[in-house]
């Protein structure tokens, strides 16, 4: 059913020094020693992305300051007085990145797409579908996640900072001229620790775990801000805008579990102060945070990518343990929220995974709740974890998992086995009334508002990438641990 949007709330201007601004994570490999980047700190933003302005309007960030040429001066001018000091970056209010104003423009501009440019929007291809080719620029996509092996980039050989600049800009490129002032969604999974993608030549910050160790909570909490604040301003710097972290899975006090070294913890309070404090962190230095894995994997043991495990908890576990660190995120303005393959029989008793399931992202996660689980009224951008995973692609075509999606909530479909066929899919289930189309449409509207939101960010130059204060952030911070 349709389900009518909130207005996102909050106004927020996004000076950092750093900043433009989850998922197929899989065990990533072992990081190679970071070196430092030798690229000019000169700050410049990436093909196709506009520089920063106030967040009150998208319009005034588009808009030009330059001055028309005046006559030569009769007389010697006097001194240009010395540009001022960047602003320190300023927190993230409650309610994130995206104002009203982006909300109405973004409305307005979805309202002129064609249900086929819409159907593009609410999708995100794999890199290794998207890199080298036209993929973006043909089916209109709203983004694209970066995967590789080893630190090497799809479409870099090795991975510098360099290399995977040169390969966001070729696909800012490709964004269409209606969308201008929209840069693509480009993401990537930089959890660090076990799961991390930008190796070679960037800052090895410490992950969840190493954060988690330093016993003071404040403490811990203070170090993650500052350390995923500079995380940010290194991902932006090299033109991805979104960041697939922080985990908000809460680990098992006994037992097994497949998020055991990616998470802050077993205590859902403790995790959450650190998951809000990560999410600041990012989304100062203009990178959209990602909550994951909703409705919460870290109780099991199973790996989603393989097989659909179901999470066996009543509702007042669920409400005193998952919930916990996810709405610390929500309330900390977090931008994304990614849903996993689960079961989750409190809530739903289908055999749907949470990821296409309308009780887990209608009624859990953006609404009130359902059955005495207590709903996160969350009203940014959702996503689902990766579509090429086991319980999608070996029960679904990529279209029909696509417009499922969708209907169940969802916001952005990740990496469809075929991202063609999801296209295809979306426009057929909106030509025929599967997907209705005010629900394609909220869809389209809401990922295109975080698009203009992280317009507004200043990308930093290559040269705060393994920067020596990045690692003296990262030393310091394990030091403290």
């Amino acid at each position: 059913m349709t389900r009518p949007r909130r207005t996102w709330i909050g106004a927020i201007s996004v000076l950092a020094t750093a900043a433009l601004l989850a998922s197929c994570e899989s065990q990533a490999d072992q990081q190679a020693p970071p070196t430092t980047a030798t690229s000019p700190a000169a700050s410049s933003a990436a093909s196709g992305t506009p520089s920063a302005a106030s967040s009150s309007s998208a319009a005034t960030a588009l808009a030009s300051t330059a001055e028309p040429p005046s006559a030569p001066p009769t007389t010697p001018p006097a001194a240009t007085p010395a540009a001022p000091a960047p602003a320190p970056a300023q927190p993230v209010v409650p309610g994130g990145l995206v104002t009203d104003a982006d909300i109405a423009q973004a409305t307005a501009a979805v309202a002129a797409m064609s249900v086929s440019d819409q159907a593009g929007m609410v999708v995100m291809a794999n890199s290794a579908q998207a890199v080298g080719t036209d993929l973006v620029e043909r089916l209109h996509l709203g983004g694209v996640i970066l995967m590789g092996s080893k630190g090497a980039i799809d479409g870099t050989e090795s991975g510098t900072p360099e290399e995977v600049l040169a390969v966001t800009q070729q696909l800012q490129s490709q964004v269409p001229a209606s969308q201008t002032g929209a840069p693509l969604l480009i993401a990537t999974d930089q959890e660090y620790g076990l799961v991390i993608r930008m190796v070679n030549g960037f800052t090895n910050f410490p992950g969840a775990t190493e954060l988690s160790a330093i016993a003071d909570t404040d403490a811990a909490a203070a170090a993650t801000q500052k350390v995923t604040a500079a995380a940010g301003a290194e991902l932006l710097a090299v033109g991805i805008n979104v960041d697939f972290a922080p985990d908000a899975d809460v680990l098992p006090r006994v037992g097994e579990s497949n998020m055991d070294g990616r998470s802050f913890g077993t205590d859902p309070t403790r995790n959450g102060q650190l998951v809000a404090a990560a999410v600041r962190g990012y989304q100062t230095a203009g990178v959209a945070a990602t909550l994951k894995h909703f409705p919460g994997i870290g109780r099991l043991a199973a790996d989603t990518h393989k097989s659909l495990p179901s999470l066996d908890v009543t509702c007042d576990e669920w409400n005193a343990v998952e919930a916990v660190p996810m709405q610390a995120g929500v309330d900390a303005g977090v931008a994304l929220v990614m849903t996993g393959h689960v079961l989750i029989p409190a809530v739903s008793d289908t055999d749907l995974p949470s990821s296409i399931s309308s009780a887990v992202v209608n009624e859990l996660l953006r609404g009130t709740g359902t059955a005495g689980c207590e709903g996160l009224n969350f009203t940014g951008v959702t996503i689902s974890d990766s579509f090429e995973m086991a319980p999608i692609s070996q029960s679904y075509t990529p279209g029909e998992a696509a417009w499922r999606a969708l209907v169940a909530g969802q916001d952005l479909v990740l990496m469809p086995t075929d991202p063609e066929e999801a296209v295809a899919g979306i426009i057929a289930a909106a030509g025929d009334g599967s997907l209705p189309a005010e629900v394609l449409k909220q869809a389209a509207i809401r990922v295109y508002a975080l698009r203009l939101a992280l317009a507004r960010a200043l990308q930093p130059g290559l040269g705060v990438v393994g920067s020596p204060e990045h690692e003296a952030i990262a030393a310091d911070a394990r030091a403290a641990g």
